[in-house]
């Protein structure tokens, strides 16, 4: 008796047996994944080479023999010096006040909680030269306590003032990192060591410092990065010291000389790579033993009175500076001139209404910065995460390197890049939006890995055996759980792109204009009333853009854990 085929069906043409239905349509699935996915990683590895990788091998390679030998000038030893001097003392400082300020939001029994957050928040929000322009008004020769209040001819022009402005630009940076870690901590832990006699002193020396280290390490090296390559603060109150990012403007507007600049450039990304390095070190060795200890029943053990008192005051001072810094913004914007005529006037918000198409600029390009971030991160996270395509861990390198590149180096280098055929884009608003785009990926990309390795692959596993395509599963499985960071990265990238400038400062046109580079170039001008109603004006559009999304999101948005 002849056996009945199994895997054949219907009839035969030309004596080929006819594939099954379900066979056909498997192999369609399969051709159809394998374009989706060929999509995505041209889509990402296009994009992250193009904007990433070309402009800064670019850079490289734009200095010549001449240009490198010039390294040995005084002016450029004297710029790396003060460079490494501010670099340390401003992390230090930023990192311990930034540790002071997790400290304390993490304990449950410091009263004014809510004000020392907002605190910490404002730096993140705002562009963080402000605070220079801030200083220059309250701490300047024609300063509002340096003059007025103290009748003092002195200012805190370059290094004392840059060094002020840094750790409280940049401090927040620290505490945004350390304070998960220190509310992991377990109280167990504590309330051991107060039954084995130990003082608060002797608990925080032995249990909370040992086990926060790695993560203090990482905070350094996050503030240090961020120190190293700010722009806008020493060039408005630097005055005299110059550090490398400000030469290197110098270099490339002031006198044209392109290969010094980019000679610069690589000097400063050399250091910053080598802190970024060392911080993916840190962060992939990191452990998890903070959690160990962690109970639902025990509160945090109550910290002495005298370190509570300490605490307060330290912060309530800072805190005090703060506001007198942010109030400074407010009230300039208010003031006809600023040292010599306290007459209220609104003068400087006509300006600012005047310059109000760099704001809307500002406001336009950096939305649409932010929703192409958004996209494009959760794209390269999907890619690098959840495929086994070749090249996955160079996508992911280059998905994160932007954030160890100083500002001013990619905006030479793209200035250089993007100058002429095949792609010219240098003077067009498509050029400062892929620039915003560039400086935002890194923390959108991050944010998208973190959410999408919490997702199990099971799930979109189960998806694709109950016949599910590749697509399908991206946009109806993993983007709606993928809501969270979607949010957040989509926030995040507005706040990043329209408080930038080193990087744009050098791309814009006459006929296009950005909010960030107006105020530097009217403070830079003497014009300390404009400056202050175009900072306010962009500070208003920076948080009206925050409630709007806090608003329509509610809950769902967590922007900064703090």
């Amino acid at each position: 008796m002849p056996v009945p085929s199994t895997t054949l069906t219907g009839d035969t043409r030309s004596g080929q047996a006819v594939r099954p239905d379900w066979q056909r349509r498997s192999r369609r699935r399969r051709l159809a994944d394998r374009i989706t996915v060929g999509t995505l990683v041209a889509y990402v590895a296009g994009l992250l080479l193009l904007l990433v990788l070309v402009p800064t091998v670019a850079m490289l390679f734009e200095p010549d023999g001449e240009a490198w030998s010039r390294l040995a000038e005084p002016r450029v030893a004297t710029a790396a010096k003060n460079t490494a001097v501010i670099g340390v003392a401003s992390t230090l400082s930023a990192t311990v006040v930034g540790f002071l300020f997790a400290y304390a939001l993490s304990r449950p029994d410091i009263k004014g909680r809510a004000v020392l957050r907002v605190m910490a928040l404002l730096p993140l929000i705002s562009p963080p030269f402000v605070v220079g322009l801030a200083v220059l008004l309250l701490f300047g020769r024609r300063g509002l306590i340096t003059h007025e209040l103290l009748g003092l001819d002195i200012s805190l022009l370059g290094l004392g003032g840059l060094w002020l402005v840094q750790t409280l630009a940049f401090f927040p940076m620290a505490t945004l990192t350390l304070l998960p870690t220190l509310k992991n901590i377990g109280s167990t832990l504590e309330w051991a060591s107060r039954d084995l006699g130990w003082t608060w002193f002797q608990t925080f020396r032995r249990v909370t410092l040992p086990l926060a280290f790695p993560t203090i390490l990482n905070a350094l090296l996050l503030v240090g990065m961020f120190v190293i390559t700010d722009f806008g603060n020493p060039v408005l109150i630097g005055a005299g010291y110059q550090v490398l990012s400000v030469e290197a403007y110098v270099q490339a507007v002031g006198r044209q000389d392109f290969g010094m600049a980019a000679v610069l450039c690589v000097l400063l990304f050399v250091p910053t790579l080598i802190l970024f390095l060392i911080q993916r070190r840190v962060l992939a060795r990191r452990s998890a033993v903070t959690v160990s200890g962690k109970t639902g029943s025990l509160p945090p053990a109550p910290l002495p009175a005298a370190v509570r008192r300490g605490l307060l005051t330290v912060l309530g001072l800072v805190s005090a500076l703060m506001i007198l810094i942010y109030g400074s913004i407010l009230a300039g914007s208010f003031t006809r001139a600023w040292g010599a005529d306290w007459s209220f006037t609104l003068d400087h918000w006509q300006t600012a209404l005047l310059r109000g198409d760099d704001i809307r600029n500002s406001a336009l390009f950096s939305a649409t910065a932010a929703i192409i971030t958004t996209i494009s991160t959760l794209v390269a996270a999907y890619v690098v995460h959840r495929t086994r395509v070749f090249g996955r861990g160079v996508m992911d390198g280059l998905a994160v390197l932007p954030s160890a590149i100083p500002g001013t180096m990619i905006g030479i280098s793209w200035l250089l890049t993007f100058n002429q055929p095949p792609i010219a884009l240098t003077g067009t608003a498509l050029i400062l939006v892929l620039v915003m785009v560039v400086r935002a990926i890194p923390v959108g990309y991050r944010t998208a890995v973190t959410t999408i390795n919490q997702i199990s692959p099971s799930i979109d596993e189960a998806a694709t055996d109950l016949g599910a395509s590749r697509a399908r599963v991206i946009v109806q499985i993993m983007f709606p759980l993928l809501g969270g960071a979607f949010t957040t990265s989509l926030v995040f990238g507005f706040l990043h792109a329209i408080n930038t400038l080193s990087a744009v400062i050098f791309l814009t046109s006459p006929g296009i204009g950005l909010g960030a580079p107006t105020i530097v170039n009217l403070a830079e001008f003497g014009q300390w009333g404009a400056a202050t109603g175009v900072a306010a004006g962009l500070m208003v559009v920076s948080f009206a853009g925050l409630a709007v999304a806090k608003l329509a999101l509610g809950s769902r948005l967590r922007l900064y854990d703090l």
